[in-house]
């Protein structure tokens, strides 16, 4: 069971933190943003299950931007993702839990305490994605399995699921139908295609070309889904 998280973080020990969130597979880094509207953006289009966002303090003042984050989310979202705080200080909790915080995490990080939170969080959560897809054709039903599937091609208006085992199967439905029921480690690389993270096995950014299954697959990705393949090559290094 894996998680999907952002990291919210303009500081300098943003490098430091995502070392320490990359240490826990079952959560999966889907961006990183530096600004606020960056993160409303990012937040609003992936739907990550936790969003952790640093709060620093700017001439002895708690950085009020990063907090006005959760009161745009409210306009948007009915029910917000898991927010959890990081700061130097203690002086942000409390206003950080009126606006509907989870946790709160001092900086720089404990190991043991993050360790603690994202159990915690483990425990009382379950994955937010359904696992097997129904695909419907001509009154034949395949019922996939979300690990299964390298990558999803668009044909006018229906969609080829490729599968790791080599099988080709035909749905009669967009390609932006199925890029909304499945899980997050999914990523639209082109107008045309879907890839899922785990068979990526090369990137080449000067041909701009992604390599699946052992390079032993091709795709052209485009400038329009450049964040996608950034936020690719940031997981997997």
């Amino acid at each position: 069971m894996q998680f999907s998280y952002i990291l919210v973080d303009s500081s300098v020990g943003l490098d430091s933190t995502l070392d320490l969130l990359k240490e826990y597979d079952d959560f999966l880094c889907v961006a990183v943003c530096k600004t606020r509207t960056e993160a409303i953006n990012r937040i609003l289009e992936l739907k990550p299950n936790v969003v952790f966002i640093t709060i620093k303090k700017i001439d002895k003042e708690l950085d009020a931007i990063s907090l006005s984050i959760l009161s745009e989310l409210h306009e948007f979202l009915d029910e917000l993702p898991t927010i959890i705080i990081l700061s130097e200080g203690k002086e942000a909790a409390y206003e950080a839990y009126q606006r509907g915080v989870t946790g709160f995490l001092l900086t720089p990080i404990d190991p043991n305490e993050l360790r603690k939170c994202l159990m915690r969080y483990q425990k009382t959560h379950k994955a937010l994605f359904a696992d097997t897809i129904s695909i419907k054709s001509n009154g034949d039903y395949n019922f996939i399995r979300s690990s299964e599937i390298v990558y999803l091609k668009a044909d006018n208006n229906t969609t080829d699921f490729y599968m790791a085992s080599g099988k080709v199967i035909s749905a009669y439905k967009t390609l932006k139908y199925f890029e909304k029921l499945l899980p997050f480690y999914f990523f639209r690389i082109h107008h045309g295609y879907v890839i899922n993270i785990q068979y990526v096995s090369r990137i080449n950014l000067g041909k701009n070309s992604c390599y699946l299954q052992n390079n032993e697959i091709l795709l052209p990705f485009s400038r329009t889904y450049k964040i996608n393949i950034d936020t690719i090559i940031l997981r997997i290094s």
